[in-house]
């Protein structure tokens, strides 16, 4: 190291090395520091290196970019993995409720169609009543989380710390509209399938 004054030799657990950018930066003076651990300690300055040794001098930004811990590649696809079976439960839970739903309503979709309605009239109706039910469970859902995030963001402001809300916009619309999607084949394809049958003959069965 480039030293300016003292000895990098008689540097022990009670001193320290610092640079000319220091408020006191002379051999032998003792200055107050903090150890990572938030330990407040008075160590003996034992050397003094030239100004700027310690390296770039970053903005904030710059800082967060070069230190924020990575996830490694085995982590990543950990996550990746969890997250995948639980979209797929959630697929099959989302289309067997859907399913079991309009199984149950084939004697109201036959009295549409006596009631005049067309099978294509019909096919919307379930279509836009699919549609409904994953508007209200996705507003739901953001109120959920807004109200979490909210309790977390509370907690965090009684620290020194500022956060800021980031949310995921991207995701959260891909995972509505493939629910979208999931719902709406789900309810239309048994429905289409009942409406093949006379629709006398459906509106006769038992609930």
């Amino acid at each position: 190291m480039p030293i300016e004054a003292g000895k990098a030799g008689d540097l022990d657990d009670d001193s320290v090395i610092v640079n000319g950018e220091w408020q006191r930066h002379t051999v032998g003076e003792r200055v107050r520091v903090w150890l990572g651990d938030g330990t407040e300690r008075s160590l003996r300055i034992a050397a003094v290196i030239t100004t700027g040794t310690g390296g770039h001098v970053f903005t904030k930004d710059q800082w967060v970019k070069a230190s924020y811990p990575e996830t490694n590649r085995t982590t990543r696809l950990g996550f990746l993995l969890v997250l995948g079976i639980a979209l797929l439960y959630t697929g099959i839970s989302v289309a067997n409720t859907m399913v079991m739903a309009t199984s149950d309503r084939v004697r109201d979709l036959a009295v549409l169609r006596l009631a005049g309605a067309t099978s294509w009239q019909v096919l919307r109706l379930v279509s836009a009543e699919a549609l409904t039910v994953v508007a209200v469970g996705a507003v739901l859902g953001l109120l959920v989380t807004g109200v979490n995030l909210a309790g977390l963001w509370s907690a965090l402001a009684l620290l020194p710390v500022r956060t800021a809300i980031d949310v995921p916009w991207t995701a959260i619309g891909a995972a509505v509209a493939a629910c979208a999607v999931l719902a709406v084949v789900s309810s239309v394809a048994p429905a289409a399938f009942a409406l093949r049958r006379r629709a006398v003959a459906l509106a006769g069965l038992r609930e």
